[in-house]
């Protein structure tokens, strides 16, 4: 039996894959950067542009203003980018950033919402009558006193247990 064991260990381990697999590797492709500029000027305005090997482009200029808080400064700023997707298509974005914010524009950018709805009408002819409202009906008098405007449902005994009795 031990025999019958000991053979049968051997001929699984013989049966095993010798060879040894490495695990692939995926290494990010890194791209050259073919032309950068960069220029900042004694006023503080600058000029900026990239473009590398694989389509990507970027180029940006922007000049001082005055910020928005104490003595803080900000920058109006103009640029555009493009790259090309996974699909192929060349995008392209063309934005401004200043005091109203980051506004990018593209052919692949949906479109916003308009923001100013009409405002409906409301008539006056409503606020001279009075809203209907529910009232508690007045309350017997009771051991059990409740707060003044609520209403406490009675209740009466039944086989079971209790039922709320409503006026």
């Amino acid at each position: 039996m031990k025999l019958l064991v000991l053979a049968a260990v051997l001929a699984v381990a013989a049966a095993a894959p010798s060879r040894s697999y490495a695990a692939p590797t995926y290494a990010p492709k890194v791209y050259q950067i073919l032309k950068q500029e960069a220029e900042l000027r004694d006023d503080q305005s600058y000029d900026s542009h990239f473009e590398t090997e694989n389509g990507i482009y970027a180029s940006e200029s922007g000049r001082p203003v005055e910020g928005y808080g104490d003595d803080e400064e900000s920058y109006d700023v103009n640029g555009q980018f493009s790259y090309t997707g996974d699909d192929g298509v060349v995008y392209k974005v063309v934005y401004v950033a200043n005091g109203n914010g980051f506004q990018p524009q593209g052919a692949h950018l949906p479109t916003p919402v308009p923001t100013e709805y009409p405002t409906p009408e409301a008539s006056d002819d409503d606020d001279d009558e009075e809203e209907e409202r529910y009232e508690a009906p007045e309350e017997e008098d009771d051991d059990d006193e409740a707060p003044a405007g609520y209403y406490q449902p009675q209740y009466e005994r039944v086989i079971v247990g209790y039922r709320p009795r409503y006026q």
